[in-house]
């Protein structure tokens, strides 16, 4: 049976159309060399990638000042670090693509020991590149603390980190030791008072998209891609970080507690035990407000890259771009986003309010008809509910 199935693919497959060219033959070159180099290209795109967006997103922080941030502003750096070679051992790998991959990482070593807490890339104009702070400096140690070199490096050095920069810390000078060229020096660093949001890039998301969930901010990769210059990229990230500092997925989860309490109030007087209209109750409550929030996290954001230093008159470009790949968003009303022609329109009267406020030499700060709570509540951990 085994012989008679093989036959049959075989002839079925031999009966295929195959490639015609003629191709030059690639057998002289140095297969391991180039992939170092396809890998070592790989190393520095992610590195330029995180310093371009990272950079974009700490300006914004750094000039939301207290009064355009819903938590207290804390001290930062200013420099992102990586680990150098986590310790591994050549019977415990496997498969042979992690194999090449670690004498791929060997190769590119700039260091012998194993570990290494290093400089990936320092943000221009940061409290760290102000101070002298380079890339490819080794970290030796921080608030007198040694720089760990245990297989888990990087992430105790984040909780060096968070225990030791916090809202009380604000102002204080940190020294850090480093290594360059083989020498040792302690740079003192005076941070910089940011409003206190991470931005992650959602690696394993395929789709165009940025958003925010009340504690950090997403990017996907093909956002990055999609979006051109830094202006694009700082308009995309001031809109999810407004929609953080003004408490909008806290706000829209308690809209959709209420929603949920007034359908099962509903659901309880309809003798009604698989709560139905509670659910839809829920949902309706979440999206009440949805196109209103997205209308104000766009009026904050102008005043975000305001602030920032960026061309706030221009921001509009990013809703043309994405109506570009999403046509269907000019015609289409959707329920949960305003049409980006309604929301480039709102950006160019928002930037003349601006032009305004410049003028008269006012501070550049958004108007709110009633009292915003978020804005105005500092807390170092925000639990509204």
């Amino acid at each position: 049976m085994k012989k008679t199935f093989f036959w049959v693919v075989f002839l079925f497959l031999s009966g295929c159309a195959s490639p015609t060219a003629n191709l030059p033959s690639t057998n002289w070159y140095d297969k391991a060399q180039m992939r170092k180099e396809h890998y070592e290209f790989a190393q520095n795109y992610a590195v330029a990638r995180d310093k371009k967006i990272n950079t974009i997103f700490y300006n914004l922080k750094k000039n939301t000042g207290e009064e355009l941030c819903d938590r207290k502003l804390k001290p930062e750096l200013g420099f992102d670090v990586g680990v150098y070679l986590p310790k591994t051992h050549w019977w415990q790998i496997r498969s042979k693509e992690a194999r090449e991959e670690e004498e791929d990482i060997k190769n590119l070593n700039y260091f012998d020991d194993e570990n290494v807490i290093y400089v990936r890339y320092v943000i221009p104009n940061s409290a760290a590149d102000k101070a002298g702070i380079k890339p490819m400096d080794r970290i030796v140690s921080i608030f007198g603390i040694a720089a760990p070199n245990t297989s888990d490096a990087k992430e105790d050095y984040d909780e060096i980190l968070e225990e030791n920069l916090t809202s009380s810390t604000v102002g204080m000078p940190v020294e850090v030791q480093i290594e360059r060229k083989g020498k040792l020096q302690t740079i003192t660093i005076k941070p910089d008072s940011v409003c206190p949001y991470k931005l992650k890039i959602a690696k394993d998301d395929p789709d165009i998209n940025a958003y925010a969930d009340g504690e950090d901010v997403y990017l996907t990769q093909p956002m990055i891609d999609y979006m051109q210059g830094k202006l694009e990229l700082a308009a995309v990230l001031a809109h999810e970080l407004a929609h953080n500092t003004l408490g909008h997925s806290e706000s829209q989860e308690l809209n959709a507690a209420i929603g949920a309490i007034a359908g099962g109030i509903l659901d309880g007087l309809a003798n009604n035990p698989g709560g139905s209209t509670a659910n839809v109750g829920a949902e309706l409550g979440r999206k009440i407000y949805s196109k209103d929030f997205e209308f104000e996290a766009d009026y904050l954001s102008v005043y975000y890259v305001a602030r920032a230093g960026y061309d706030y008159k221009q921001m509009s470009r990013m809703q043309k771009r994405l109506s570009a790949r999403f046509k269907e968003s000019i015609y289409f009303s959707s329920d949960t986003h305003p049409k980006p022609q309604e929301r480039t329109a709102l950006m160019i009267e928002a930037a003349k309010e601006i032009d305004m406020k410049k003028a008269f030499k006012e501070p550049l700060l958004p108007d709110f008809a009633k009292r915003n709570s978020h804005l105005e509540d500092k807390t170092d951990d925000v639990k509204w509910f």
